[in-house]
């Protein structure tokens, strides 16, 4: 399902307005709306991997030696068992 598009009014720093104005330019029907919706879809979706990155480490930096340990041999016995599924492809 489609979102209706809202409408703002931005200011951009010159230089950046003219690099926007650079990429609509080498990209055939693009316009200065889509080439920063995408900027902005692709700056938020780096900052919600680096969230995740940042809590999988403070997760792993949290686990006791023994969870620690635990965890690895699950992860081992998992690395097992999936290079012995048969996939469809093969």
């Amino acid at each position: 399902m489609d979102h209706p598009k809202a409408k703002l009014s931005i200011t951009l720093d010159p230089q950046l307005l003219r690099a926007v104005d650079r990429v609509v330019k080498g990209r055939r029907g693009a316009s200065r709306s889509s080439v920063i919706e995408n900027c902005l879809k692709r700056a938020l979706r780096m900052d919600l991997e680096d969230r995740l990155r940042a809590e999988t480490i403070a997760y792993y930096e949290s686990l006791s030696p023994q969870e620690a340990r635990e965890d690895a041999r699950i992860a081992r016995s998992s690395s097992r068992a999936a290079r012995r599924l048969k996939l469809d492809d093969e």
